[in-house]
């Protein structure tokens, strides 16, 4: 894939804390690196706004949409691709990782 060729990927959250860091860090890992990381963060009651708010200002290409009430994963993937602009998209669980190639 050519390096000047944007892919958004789109992360539905919702209570997945135990394994947030883990799957963030695995696309900031990649070696593909002309990507955008959209996650969606469906109201979590558990500790995910904590360890979200350690990567808001880690990486310009890392965007978090809190919503203000869970509306499913659904929903989040839909709203994911209404606001990437890239010709390419992936989808990733908040529960699951990349590894880096």
């Amino acid at each position: 894939m050519s390096n000047n060729i944007i892919v958004d990927v789109i992360m539905p959250n919702y209570n997945k804390a135990k394994f947030l860091d883990e799957s963030i860090n695995s696309v900031i890992n990649q070696e593909y690196k002309n990507w955008n990381l959209f996650i969606i963060d469906n109201f979590s009651n558990d500790n995910s706004k904590e360890i979200l708010k350690k990567f808001e200002n880690k990486s310009p290409n890392i965007k978090i949409i809190y919503l203000s009430r869970n509306m499913g994963a659904a929903f989040s993937r839909n709203l994911g691709l209404r606001v990437s602009k890239a010709e390419y998209i992936s989808f990733l669980d908040s529960d699951d990782y990349w590894s880096p190639d």
